[in-house]
């Protein structure tokens, strides 16, 4: 009982931190233009010199603020997202993992068009709504989802 118990909180622990990861979530979408642009920037600045921009490469402090800030909770993202794979949720953290990859792989091409900047927005949009139905289902409504997800997908 004392072993339940312990579980449950980590669980409940861990889906406070998912909470953190839907906030970043939703201030990547409130800056998305900057953080498209930004990014644009960092490529072709890549390309043309053959190095990372360091600190002083960049045209303003807030924009390097903006990128390391990024950063950062992209880092935090995912290793929450790899937290998620020792969930009874994992096959959800494979999808968002699997989908990331096999996106990049297929909109690499044409990258920076205004195809690209839709998809990766509707991508993020997405993201933020299995983040929020996961951590409102194991708070509220504990939905066996795999039975759900199953249901869907006849084998």
């Amino acid at each position: 009982m004392y072993l339940i118990n312990i579980i449950v909180m980590i669980g409940n622990i861990y889906y406070l931190i998912g909470v953190l990861v839907v906030l970043s979530t939703v201030s990547s979408i409130l800056k998305f233009g900057r953080l498209y642009s930004l990014k644009e920037w960092k490529e072709k600045y890549e390309k043309i010199v053959g190095k990372k921009p360091s600190k002083r490469d960049f045209r303003s402090k807030k924009e390097y603020s903006l990128s390391e800030s990024a950063n950062i909770l992209g880092i935090f993202e995912l290793i929450w997202i790899i937290g998620g794979f020792f969930t009874s949720s994992w096959y959800i953290f494979g999808i968002i993992i699997l989908s990331s990859y096999v996106l990049n792989i297929i909109l690499n091409p044409i990258k920076f068009t205004i195809i690209h900047k839709l998809t990766s927005f509707a991508f993020l949009l997405s993201r933020l709504c299995l983040y929020l139905y996961l951590i409102v289902n194991h708070f509220y409504l504990h939905q066996n989802t795999y039975s759900i997800f199953k249901s869907y997908i006849k084998w």
